[in-house]
């Protein structure tokens, strides 16, 4: 059995290109925004979760983002977050890992480093080799 993963990201062509890099290898699970990633995480309970920060309806604030990590953090501690986004700076970051994060990458991110992070990541159990 794949492991789930939970992609949270209001775009959809970033949302298209991460379903198609990792549906292969995990049973892949999407939403856009605060409800449906905490609709989709209650339900599903992923193993990883891909976290943009910037979500409706505060697209120039990593505050919706912040509180769904603070969301799966507390009612599923299991679920490894990946936060991925385009907001700078070191005090975000920071933010991110004080909340729970696992791992941070910058957008634009590069395909590579996505499928290593994930693998690192994903339940020791699973062989992606």
């Amino acid at each position: 059995m794949k492991p789930r993963i939970l992609i949270v990201d209001d775009d959809e062509a970033i949302t298209q290109q991460l379903f198609w890099t990792l549906s292969d290898d995990y049973d892949v699970v999407t939403a856009n925004d605060l409800p449906s990633a905490v609709r989709r995480a209650t339900v599903y309970e992923p193993a990883i979760s891909i976290l943009d920060l910037h979500l409706p309806p505060e697209t120039g604030s990593p505050e919706v983002g912040l509180r769904i990590l603070e969301y799966i953090k507390a009612h599923l501690p299991e679920t490894k977050v990946l936060v991925m986004t385009s907001a700078d700076g070191s005090d975000v970051r920071e933010e991110c890992f004080a909340g729970g994060a696992d791992e941070f990458l910058n957008k634009p991110f590069d395909t590579e480093t996505l499928i290593s992070t994930m693998r690192r990541m994903a339940p020791h159990s699973l062989d992606l080799a």
